[in-house]
């Protein structure tokens, strides 16, 4: 079947085939037929499609229209691409098609003029204005670390790894690392801004401004941030950040945490972003879950490994099957991208769960176990 128009699922396909015309990889007769020939796409239609690549490229004018979805595919791919350089050459050309369009057709064309204010957003992103902007981006920041995806978390911990300037903020004596080059953009999020394009060179100085210094090289702090790298399972740079450059720091006190943090407990020594890391594993509710069956598979049902409680023996019906897992791992002995296995989960009370972690370093589960038979002989 031929088609006059080209389906938004076949544009994908047709970006990558209009790269290779581009790069004169394919000849366009190639590239028509290929198309047509596959897809049923006419040649007439693919052929503004093939050309149109080149000229958002190269920020110059075309004349054949494409449809909404495609020009938006094709601007986000050439930012992805080509960063900030290339999404401005995509935007002057969709400005000048716009302004050629209108003026033969006494129209305005809305939706493409929203598509070019939504994207030169990015080639000026707008930075923070305040501490509380910097709060806002770095509590975003600790959860990337902490509850996101995997993509998410290996993101922020290489920020934190690859950093050269951060702001060392202390919390009841506990000193966290957030990196400005992340910070300093308002209302920041993973993949908000293309990567290529942005750094610390202008979150530097509004960050100087909101906090009336300068970062500076510290050895003191630099020995916390050793320790928060190793607290976290990120590998530590001695040599400095990327490229080894020195890192630099600004350091404040905040009065709270952030609300989430507060939920925690204080018995956790490393502090309650390791403390939060270490809860996050153990709710990973796919090991615990394969870590319970293997347990009630293997000695029948689920009492705790220290201590032998039995919920379901205890409490009846609202017991069965309860018992709290714990990961017997300290994060500082994992990588940060380390995954949870369902053998490193122990099955454990809620009282033995609690006494594990009160003492540095965790007592095993042999020497805790020796603590309760030594009690119970008394």
């Amino acid at each position: 079947m031929m088609r006059n128009k080209i389906p938004n699922d076949i544009i994908p396909i047709v970006y990558q085939i209009a790269k290779r015309f581009y790069n004169n990889e394919i000849k366009l007769k190639e590239a028509t037929n290929f198309l047509y020939n596959n897809y049923g796409l006419k040649p007439n239609s693919s052929t503004d499609y093939l050309y149109n690549y080149g000229h958002l490229l190269e920020g110059n004018e075309f004349k054949r229209t494409m449809n909404i979805y495609a020009t938006e595919y094709y601007i986000k791919s050439i930012h992805n691409e080509f960063g900030n350089v290339g999404l401005n050459k995509a935007i002057n050309s969709l400005n000048k098609h716009i302004e050629y369009y209108e003026g033969i057709n006494n129209t305005k064309m809305h939706e493409m003029r929203f598509m070019v204010q939504k994207h030169s957003y990015y080639l000026n992103p707008p930075l923070v204005n305040s501490l509380d902007d910097l709060l806002d981006n770095i509590e975003t920041l600790e959860n990337y670390l902490i509850d996101g995806s995997n993509d998410e978390r290996l993101y922020a911990s290489n920020l934190v790894k690859r950093g050269t300037c951060f702001i060392a903020y202390q919390i009841k004596g506990e000193i966290r690392f957030a990196p400005s080059r992340f910070i300093g953009y308002m209302n920041n999020l993973k993949d908000k801004y293309s990567t290529k394009e942005i750094d610390g060179r202008d979150t530097n100085k509004v960050i100087k401004k909101i906090l009336k210094s300068n970062p500076l090289i510290n050895n003191e702090i630099e020995k916390e941030y050793e320790k928060y790298c190793i607290k976290l399972g990120i590998k530590f740079q001695p040599n400095g950040g990327a490229y080894a450059i020195k890192r630099k720091y600004w350091s404040f006190e905040l009065e709270m945490d952030f609300s989430i943090n507060n939920e925690n407990s204080e018995d956790f020594p490393e502090g309650r972003i390791v403390e939060r890391i270490h809860k996050s594993r153990e709710r990973n509710s796919k090991v615990i879950k394969i870590a319970k069956q293997n347990y009630k598979t293997k000695y029948g049902k689920l009492t705790c490994q220290i201590c032998e409680f039995d919920f379901e023996a205890n409490y009846g019906e609202v017991g069965i099957d309860y018992i709290e897992g714990h990961h017997t791992i300290p994060v500082s002995s994992m990588n940060f991208d380390d995954k949870t296995k369902p053998e490193d989960i122990a099955m454990l009370c809620s009282n033995c769960h609690k006494m594990v972690h009160r003492r540095r370093p965790w007592l095993s589960m042999e020497q805790l176990s020796g603590l309760v038979l030594k009690t119970n002989k008394i």
